[in-house]
């Protein structure tokens, strides 16, 4: 072999990285998950109403959905804490047609007035539903029960999960023969399942007034809340010792 080609393998051999030459160190890494599903009693619910009616006047009905609306706001507001609230939610316009032989022919005016009220006091839910079904409204869209600070809740639970898969991490190391080094990778995860009713009540337009402060003379008797089912989880990996 020539001196210039052992000194060009030579120079080649030096710049090939020594990672290259040695053997290829594999970290040992271990992973576990952990999940727990917890059910917990609402704290807040949220009712929506939709007061529609129709007609040729536009203005005329849009005044008598105003005033069932008026009415039923002035009434529920009495009810309701600081910690409570109404707020308007929806107010749409339709013109409604008919075809014939192609042309198209006016028919009436739709009108929809949405409102939702907010409480915390989830003993109240079925005196305000009465209230308003009382007033002239004929829609109960749906009925929201949901936790307000969900996040809390999820982090504590996440929190959890982190401690039941680090223990369960530690005990199959140990298991192994080893011991758990640094954490690689966290991915946690929460979700939180609301419960909605949608009880879309009809009120018979005879209904008469209320009679007493807690007693109504139409309406519904009773709704109950569901229960918030929350499900936390965690996939962890653990670099081995």
């Amino acid at each position: 072999m020539s001196k210039k080609l052992c000194t060009l393998l030579l120079a080649m051999t030096l710049l090939v990285p020594f990672g290259a030459i040695a053997a290829e160190v594999h970290e040992s890494t271990i992973s576990v998950e952990s999940s727990m599903n917890t059910e917990f009693a609402p704290d807040t619910v949220k009712i929506r109403f939709y007061i529609e009616n129709s007609g040729v006047n536009v203005q005329e009905v849009k005044e008598k959905n105003d005033k069932i609306a008026n009415t039923a706001i002035n009434e529920i507001k009495k009810q309701l804490k600081d910690t409570e609230s109404i707020k308007t939610v929806a107010f749409r316009v339709n013109s409604v047609y008919s075809y014939k032989d192609k042309v198209r022919i006016f028919q009436k005016y739709e009108v929809r007035n949405g409102f939702e009220v907010k409480l915390k006091d989830l003993s109240k839910i079925t005196k305000i539903v009465n209230i308003a079904l009382n007033s002239g409204v004929k829609n109960v869209e749906s009925v929201n029960f949901s936790i307000e600070n969900g996040e809390q809740v999820c982090n504590e639970l996440m929190a959890k999960s982190i401690s039941t898969a680090k223990a369960r991490a530690q005990y199959l190391a140990q298991s192994a023969g080893t011991t758990l080094d640094k954490v690689k990778t966290i991915n946690p995860y929460c979700s939180l399942n609301n419960s909605y009713i949608q009880p879309r009540y009809l009120m018979n337009a005879s209904a008469k007034s209320v009679q007493a402060e807690d007693s109504m003379a139409g309406g519904i008797e009773s709704i109950e809340p569901g229960a918030i089912n929350v499900r936390a989880s965690v996939n962890m990996t653990y670099y081995l010792k």
